[in-house]
């Protein structure tokens, strides 16, 4: 579909969205919508998070003590266990003398470690630690409950609610899913997402068209715009949407937000795919991280 048709579609849609204009309810859910996103920050783990390694095929040991194969911050334990990868199996045996548990439960001895998110976490004291497929590679994730950065949070810093950078939007869907390969920050590795559809959106006067994930039951869509680097992050910025009804979803900018590792080196993110730059100010959403 050309681009000026589609936008026809997409005026068609425009008298289902409620013009709010600066009304209380819209500011007052929006604001609500930013502090459950800083609270998810702070208690999500985001900010625990402390170091990562690429765990390879074989035996590792895992500790603070300098000679372990993967040297964990001087604050974990000085013999954590070992770590054992073969394929896509992976297996945990804790120091001799530790006390270390896996999803809450305690072990004495070695344990095959799932590697699906929220599970396969290994905890002893403040510090846990899990593996995680990222694309063909895997990597350990290792969180301190003590990080500094949770308790140095003082919260996001955002533009003011402008409802005008809520948008209407006209989902795209394509003949087959795309298996997307995305760089990462930090690493050389690429975590793969499937994408089913583009939206079509017009912002600042002029049309424009950015690839879509499916994530749960929202759609995820990363971009980049005149702001990045001055007043907003210069990696870009992400935004999650409704998922398309009768072909239609709204996006709204003043939930976009800045990706995790802008405030945690330790965090990978995806980085945004090229042709996602809108040529536009787009002034909503987070701005540049001030804190911690």
């Amino acid at each position: 579909m050309r681009i000026a048709s589609a936008l026809g579609a997409v005026a068609l849609i425009v008298a289902a969205v409620p013009s709010t204009g600066a009304d209380r309810p819209y500011e007052a859910e929006i604001a609500n919508w930013r502090k459950d996103f800083d609270a998810d920050l702070r208690n999500g783990a985001w900010l625990a998070l402390v170091a990562r390694y690429q765990l390879g095929e074989g035996a590792f040991s895992v500790g603070s003590d300098p000679s372990s194969d993967l040297v964990l911050p001087e604050r974990a334990p000085r013999s954590f266990g070992r770590l054992t990868r073969h394929s896509a199996s992976v297996r945990f045996e804790p120091a001799g003398g530790a006390q270390a548990s896996v999803d809450g439960r305690a072990i004495s001895g070695g344990v095959e470690l799932s590697t699906k998110s929220g599970t396969g976490w290994v905890r002893s004291g403040d510090f846990q630690l899990a593996v995680r497929p990222v694309g063909e590679d895997y990597y350990v994730l290792v969180q301190d409950s003590g990080n500094p950065l949770i308790r140095n949070f003082k919260g996001s810093t955002w533009f003011p609610v402008d409802p005008s950078f809520r948008v209407p939007a006209k989902f795209l869907a394509y003949a087959h899913p795309q298996r997307v390969a995305l760089a990462l920050t930090h690493v050389d590795s690429r975590q793969y997402l499937e994408s089913n559809g583009d939206v079509l959106f017009e912002l600042g006067g002029r049309p424009w068209r950015l690839k879509t994930f499916a994530e749960d039951d929202h759609l995820f869509l990363m971009f980049q715009d005149g702001t990045n680097g001055k007043a907003t992050y210069g990696g870009g910025r992400f935004l999650y949407a409704p998922m398309p009804k009768d072909g239609a979803t709204v996006l709204d900018f003043n939930k976009a937000f800045n990706p995790y590792c802008s405030v945690n080196d330790a965090v990978m993110c995806p980085i945004p795919l090229p042709g996602s730059r809108l040529e536009v100010d787009v002034t909503a959403g987070e701005m540049k991280a001030t804190s911690p």
